[in-house]
């Protein structure tokens, strides 16, 4: 390879940036819209604060999004090459001697920095990711049940089941008006309503209350008469923490890069090979992405898509079953996840085998332009 780009080189890199934008955007705009609804429902269910909504939001973002980086290059690639195959520029570029070689040639200009890109983001940045991500949902799960309660709708504590309502909520979220609870057990029901409530969190032990202000209590069984009534000007109520929320076993995907390569452990070898899967399926990907995308100008530039996203998702499929068996033990050591790897570059030999007429033809066109 040249130090500089060639003409060639630099025509179908402008080409191939442009779509893999493109590609990235929308793969973005998809994730985004998946996260946030996903936040939305937990804010809405109680199970994170809804101040934590953006911070996971983007952490989920970009984590999202760096699982995708190989099938965002795939894709911009294959819309790239069936464009140049629609324009008959591929015809061109075969009569002037340009063969397989010296496309990839030219497309390695994006292919090995976008391989070096990914291990970074896959080795380093999403271990950090993730452990952000944790940490603030340990925070949230440390956190008092009510954090996710708003106006309007019902709270239902996962510890005891309790239903907690609200009509109104200060700014700080610590003062509430017309407060309801209900609480069901064995021995009945105990419901309490109140003017006002507000949290409090006894400084010796850490433990949360709701305290009640000028409200009544009720406790019997439905459906009988002998109800016991009391009125109050102060009553607390003790609000279930999470269980868990700090012994919580560590994410494997928050572990450091190197703290998985010394285990010893296969559920964590298998963790590093997944990590490492990821710029090696940019470059697997990369290279099949030009014998899958051969067609002719009639057929368009969409024409092989479906066929290059029907592999790439039997490819990531087979990449998360090979995990799964390394984890479990079923996979030797020294064959771990590799032997997928293998699958999509056979599948490119017999592609460019069949399209070239044999392996020889594809070392046509070396020449710089």
């Amino acid at each position: 390879m040249s130090v500089l780009p060639g003409v060639l080189d630099r025509y179908l890199l402008r080409e191939l940036l442009r779509t893999q934008l493109a590609v990235l955007l929308v793969l973005l705009l998809i994730i985004l819209g998946g996260v946030l609804a996903r936040m939305l429902r937990e804010a809405a269910e109680g199970r994170i604060p809804s101040d934590l909504i953006m911070p996971l939001l983007l952490f989920g973002s970009l984590r999202g999004l760096i699982l995708l980086f190989p099938i965002a290059l795939f894709v911009a690639l294959m819309l790239t090459l069936g464009r140049l195959y629609q324009d008959s520029e591929m015809s061109a570029l075969r009569a002037c001697g340009v063969g397989p070689l010296r496309l990839y040639q030219a497309f390695a200009w994006v292919i090995i920095p976008s391989m070096g890109l990914a291990a970074v983001l896959v080795f380093w940045v999403s271990p950090t990711v993730v452990s952000l991500m944790e940490q603030l949902r340990t925070q949230a799960l440390q956190r008092s049940e009510l954090v996710g309660i708003s106006p309007g709708r019902f709270l239902i504590a996962r510890q005891d089941a309790r239903v907690f309502y609200i009509e109104s909520l200060s700014e700080d979220r610590r003062r509430m008006e017309a407060v309801f609870t209900q609480r069901r057990d064995a021995k009945g029901t105990d419901i309490v309503v109140a003017r006002q409530a507000e949290q409090y969190v006894d400084e010796t032990t850490g433990q949360r209350f709701l305290v009640l202000l000028d409200g009544y209590r009720y406790q019997g069984i439905p459906g009988q008469g002998a109800y016991q009534i009391m009125a109050f000007e102060r009553y607390g109520v003790r609000v279930p923490e999470t269980s868990g929320g700090a012994n919580r076993r560590q994410n494997r995907d928050a572990l450091p890069s190197h703290q998985l390569w010394r285990s010893e452990d296969p559920a964590l070898r298998a963790e590093w090979q997944w990590r490492a899967s990821v710029p090696l399926s940019v470059l697997v990907l990369s290279l099949l992405a030009l014998p899958l995308a051969h067609t002719s100008p009639r057929k368009g530039r969409y024409a092989k898509l479906a066929a290059g996203i029907l592999v790439y998702v039997v490819y990531a499929n087979l990449l998360i079953l090979a995990k799964s068996w390394y984890a479990d033990g079923y996979t030797p050591a020294w064959l771990g996840m590799n032997w997928v790897h293998l699958l999509p570059v056979l599948l490119m030999l017999a592609l460019l085998y069949q399209q070239q007429g044999g392996f020889w033809q594809p070392l046509r066109g070396m020449g710089h332009r």
